[in-house]
C-alpha cells in the first residue's frame, strides 16, 4: 500500500531543505519528521515500493532509509538512486536498528553516506544531517559573467559594461539560470522548478519574464534564444 505523508508542521518555511524519510514502520516516520519539522521540510513514506516515486517526485537533499524493510530492501532504494543522474548525489543516512556489521559495510558499499543504529541520540542525528548536508553546499559563487554582462550574485546586481540594469527578482534568477548554464538549454521545467517551486504557474510565466528580460538587457552582446518546445538557451 503507498502511503505518503507531510510534514508535521503546518507552516511549512519554503526555502527549508527537503528531507525525505523511507521506514516500514509509519509511527517511526512520523517520529522523525516531528523531530525534524522545525528546520526541514519532511516527507515519509512507510511503503518501500514507493521510495523511488517519492524521492523522484520530492528531489530531497536529504534520504533517511531504514536497512531492513519488506518489498524492498534499504540498500536496493539507495542503489536505484546512485543509478540515477538526476538523484545520484543525494546524501543517504541509513537509520536502523539491530544491523550486523556485515549490512552496515553493504550499505555503505551501496552508496550510504552516514548509518546511525536505533536507538539513536535526537542531537546525534541532526548533528548528521547537518553534517551530509554541508558537504552537499556547493561553493558560493560570487560573479557570473557572460560577454559584456556581469552579476553579482551576493548583492544580486546586474551589469552592462559597467551600467547596472534593474531587474525583478525573478527576473534575476531566470537570468542566472541561464548564464550559469550559457550556450546550453534550460528548459522551462527547470524554471518553474527552481524558481517557482511548487505554485501554480504556467510556462507562460517563464515565457512572458523572459520577454521582459530581453528588453532590459538589450545593450547585451549575447542573446536569448528561444529553444521551440523546450526552453531557452543564453548564446555569449
Amino acid at each position: 500500500m503507498q502511503m505518503y505523508g507531510n510534514n508535521l508542521n503546518v507552516g511549512v518555511n519554503l526555502a527549508a531543505k527537503k528531507i525525505v524519510i523511507v521506514d516500514d514502520y509509519e509511527e517511526s516516520c512520523k517520529l522523525l519528521a516531528e523531530i525534524l519539522s522545525s528546520t526541514y521540510d519532511c516527507k515519509y513514506t512507510s511503503d518501500s515500493t514507493a521510495a523511488m516515486q517519492l524521492i523522484n517526485e520530492q528531489k530531497p537533499d536529504l534520504i533517511l532509509l531504514d536497512y531492513k524493510m519488506p518489498g524492498k530492501l534499504g540498500v536496493d532504494v539507495c542503489r536505484e538512486v546512485r543509478e540515477q543522474s538526476e538523484i545520484k548525489n543525494t546524501p543517504i543516512i541509513f537509520v536502523s536498528g539491530a544491523a550486523t556489521i556485515d549490512e552496515r559495510i553493504k550499505a555503505f558499499e551501496t552508496g550510504a553516506n552516514d548509518f546511525i543504529s536505533k536507538p539513536f541520540h535526537v542531537k546525534e542525528l541532526i548533528l548528521r544531517i547537518k553534517a551530509r548536508l554541508a558537504e552537499k553546499e556547493p561553493e558560493v559563487t560570487a560573479e557570473l559573467t557572460a560577454g559584456n554582462l556581469r552579476m553579482n550574485l551576493l548583492a544580486r546586481q546586474i551589469f552592462i559594461d559597467n551600467q547596472e540594469i534593474n531587474v525583478t527578482p525573478k527576473q534575476f534568477d531566470i537570468l542566472k539560470l541561464l548564464v550559469a548554464d550559457k550556450n546550453n538549454l534550460v528548459t522551462r521545467e527547470k524554471c518553474l522548478s527552481e524558481i517557482w517551486g511548487d505554485s501554480d504557474v504556467t510556462s507562460r510565466n517563464v515565457d512572458s519574464q523572459i520577454n521582459y528580460l530581453k528588453r532590459k538587457i538589450a545593450t547585451f552582446n549575447g542573446r536569448i534564444v528561444a529553444v521551440p518546445s523546450l526552453g531557452y538557451r543564453l548564446e555569449a
